[in-house]
């Protein structure tokens, strides 16, 4: 399960949840996003707890017995390796991106400056239920992780980890165990389902774990997080708690053919839309390929589009939207114009078209230069970065990948659980799920790794998206009603495509549906 797949399926859950909503378990779910959602946590673990042996400390080994980087493009000629440091976003990338913390998230628990979960001890050995949506290289990252936790905790604690489908399979699972009991320890989440959760109750947040001296972080280790990466666990909705803890992050990037665009006369691709735009015209011209190709759920793309212009989706109360502004439309004929004049065409699989040189970009998820390295292995030399922006003193762009969030049980579980998700985002394993899936790690020293460094080496183009693409990468505003909002854009932008609407009329259906969705997920 990719990030532009996971997009899609995002869609449909809320939908699902309000049928659960309805039941009177969460009557409150569709109510609007705002701090008060997060009075509705549980209260977190209870103090008391009989004393007993404390979880195993030993560091872990993940970095160190992770296999060795593929090799698919570490023949590449010196042109891949020229694409990577070529002038651009990296240029005026936020340092904070990489000088980091001098201190790092270890295997070794605690740190913090105390809590009551300080009390809690595992006297007994505890089974941890994990839901996850990753199959493939992402599955076997995962596998990985939870085989070395497990072997580091042996005889504490065993993490059971079970692909359950995509997210909305996974929030369908997670919706009926909530009404039925049996729901797992950690999961997999966006926002919008952490929300859902929160509303319902069932979700803990982990602040008093963070501080705890025994099993916690400290303020310096937290640091480490990516700057980007740790607001994401703590969203305005969430009401100041911390209601998830990193799981892997990717971003919207665009893939370019070096080769390709050689023969145009184009080192790279251009800084903003209307350069692009331009650029887009000389391939088709001196190469007869499409520039980039695009696909039946264009929705996220435009909305990516649109904030480069400095526009959000919605309001900042979010009950309206903003795509009656002039941006909106600009974004839109974008859009058409490239369709129109043959510089995109509509495909199928994105990645296929790239792979196979049948265009010379793609705007894709980072998550996949793992899949591109073997998929391109030395056919040809290419590259990612920052996708062209509406305004040239504007750098942004869309933040992908679930959280993890931690289910309400028991002291003695919830603890657990926690250690390993602390684990899961910490220095090693971050990297292991860096090198093996493409993801970037959430930790500043999970770059500093052997595993890492030979995998950036050997593969600079995720070197690269770690630069140019990731220290721009923001979410974007969670609403209830963005999935709603979602198909609308993809059927309405379609339909355009198509020849179906104007620009014009696609902007006023786009501004009337969403308007209805707003203000029927936030009464």
């Amino acid at each position: 399960m990719t990030d532009s797949s996971r997009s899609l399926s995002r869609r449909f859950v809320l939908r699902g949840f309000a049928a659960f909503a309805a039941t009177g378990a969460a009557g409150a779910v569709l109510a609007a996003c705002g701090g008060e959602a997060a009075t509705t946590a549980p209260t977190t673990v209870p103090a008391a707890a009989p004393t007993g042996p404390a979880v195993a400390t030993t560091p872990a080994a993940a970095a160190t017995t992770a296999p060795a980087a593929t090799s698919g493009a570490t023949a590449a000629p010196a042109a891949t390796v020229a694409a990577t440091t070529s002038t651009g976003a990296a240029t005026t990338a936020p340092t904070t991106m990489t000088t980091g913390s001098t201190s790092s998230i270890s295997a070794t628990p605690g740190g913090g400056k105390g809590s009551t979960i300080d009390s809690v001890t595992l006297d007994s050995p505890q089974e941890v239920q994990f839901w996850h949506i990753q199959a493939t290289i992402y599955g076997e990252a995962i596998k990985q992780i939870v085989a070395d936790f497990n072997k580091l905790n042996t005889g504490k604690i065993t993490v059971v980890e079970t692909f359950q489908g995509s997210y909305a399979d996974l929030n369908k699972k997670v919706r009926a165990a909530i009404q039925g009991g049996g729901v797992p320890d950690v999961a997999m989440a966006y926002e919008p389902e952490t929300q859902e959760y929160l509303t319902a109750g069932t979700v803990v947040p982990v602040d008093d774990y963070l501080a705890s001296s025994k099993y916690g972080i400290s303020d310096d280790a937290i640091k480490d997080l990516m700057p980007n990466v740790l607001a994401r666990q703590r969203i305005k909705q969430y009401g100041g708690k911390t209601m998830s803890w990193p799981h892997g992050t990717s971003s919207q990037g665009i893939y370019y053919n070096v080769d390709l665009l050689k023969k145009a006369g184009i080192e790279r691709p251009a800084a903003t839309l209307d350069e692009f735009l331009a650029q887009a015209k000389v391939v088709k011209d001196k190469t007869g390929a499409p520039a980039v190709p695009f696909t039946s759920g264009m929705g996220g793309i435009w909305l990516n589009i649109l904030r480069s212009y400095g526009v959000n989706y919605v309001t900042d109360d979010g009950k309206t939207s903003n795509f009656d502004k002039p941006e909106a439309l600009t974004s839109l004929k974008f859009l058409k114009q490239m369709k129109d004049d043959g510089t995109a065409v509509i495909v199928m699989d994105t990645e296929q078209e790239f792979t196979n040189q049948r265009v010379a970009f793609e705007i894709g998820t980072t998550a996949r230069t793992s899949s591109k390295v073997d998929l391109i292995g030395t056919k040809f030399n290419w590259g990612i970065t920052l996708v062209p922006q509406g305004k040239a003193d504007i750098k942004v762009t869309e933040m992908y990948g679930g959280n993890q969030v931690l289910f309400k049980s028991n002291p003695k579980k919830q603890l657990a659980t926690w250690l390993f998700m602390r684990y899961f985002a910490g220095t090693d394993a971050q990297a292991v799920y860096g090198q093996k899936t493409g993801y970037f790690p959430a930790t500043t020293s999970s770059q500093n790794t052997d595993l890492l460094k030979k995998d950036y080496t050997d593969h600079p183009q995720k070197a690269q998206a770690f630069k140019e693409v990731f220290p721009f990468a923001k979410i974007q505003d969670p609403n209830p009603a963005r999935n709603a909002i979602g198909d609308t854009l993809d059927a309405t932008i379609n339909d355009m495509l198509a020849g179906k609407l104007t620009p014009e009329d696609a902007q006023k259906k786009i501004k009337s549906e969403a308007d209805k969705s707003l203000k029927q997920f936030n009464p």
